[in-house]
């Protein structure tokens, strides 16, 4: 499968885009988290909008001008998913169209549980505006079977996604085996996708999920934004040392190393 551009980042060649969340409560705590993370490895920032208490339409200038030209994924996320925000599918539709309409950021985080229309309805506005589009879903408290997964990252992608994404909670070794085989499945299916085994027991996913097709991984700066994070210096580190294969996971080439 082809890579993913979203500006000049090309999703799924080489290896996973390492990406640090920005949590900061209000602005004085997000530019100096901005100042911290500003020598993290990241390729790119997510800025977690629910964790901050102000208004982000008026805060976009600020954050952007405080990320050295990296791109950024804004993410409002609800209270199902995971986050902070405590929003009806209406009131989540209508805040994430505003802040699409502001623009100038590269990514947006769309959930998969705001409903299919809205979706479709969202990611269409956000490429008329020439962002990229992730749509997400979270399982903080299982992993579904790797069929029900793959399925649905292939859902996803069906209704506007660049970047479906899936994180799930394993409770067995096992269940990381099922989200890593899922996410092989799908990136076969439809390209570079997102997925990460959560806590603990999932760390594996987070390192070694780019040889599955798994694109994107999260890495911690001044906080992490979900169980399992790995710093991202730590993280960065691993990926590079981990790369056993030239391209994505769809462009290997089969050959074991002769070391």
């Amino acid at each position: 499968m082809k890579a993913i551009e979203i500006h000049g980042l090309r999703f799924g060649e080489g290896l996973p885009k390492l990406c640090v969340p920005l949590t900061g409560q209000g602005i004085p705590a997000l530019l100096s988290e901005l100042q911290q993370v500003s020598a993290l490895p990241a390729d790119l920032y997510e800025w977690r909008m629910d964790c901050f208490f102000g208004d982000p339409v008026e805060t976009l200038p600020a954050v952007m001008a405080g990320v050295g030209g990296k791109p950024v994924l804004c993410t409002m996320r609800t209270k199902d998913e995971g986050g902070q925000a405590r929003l009806s599918p209406e009131e989540y539709e209508q805040r994430l169209a505003k802040l699409i309409q502001a623009g100038d950021f590269a990514m947006i985080d769309i959930e998969l549980a705001c409903g299919e229309e809205r979706v479709s309805r969202l990611a269409r506005l956000a490429k008329e505006k020439g962002m990229g589009v992730v749509v997400s879903k979270h399982d903080f408290e299982k992993t579904p079977p790797a069929k029900e997964i793959s399925d649905t990252l292939v859902r996803m992608k069906n209704l506007g996604a660049d970047l479906p994404k899936y994180a799930v909670m394993p409770h067995s070794p096992e269940d990381v085996l099922e989200l890593l085989a899922a996410t092989w499945d799908a990136n076969c299916q439809v390209g570079p996708v997102i997925t990460m085994s959560m806590g603990e027991l999932g760390k594996v996913s987070r390192v070694a999920g780019g040889l599955f097709g798994s694109c994107l991984t999260f890495g911690a700066g001044q906080n992490a934004s979900a169980p399992g994070q790995i710093d991202a210096e730590n993280l960065r580190a691993i990926l590079e040392d981990l790369q056993p294969y030239d391209g994505n996971a769809a462009g290997w080439n089969g050959q074991a190393s002769r070391d």
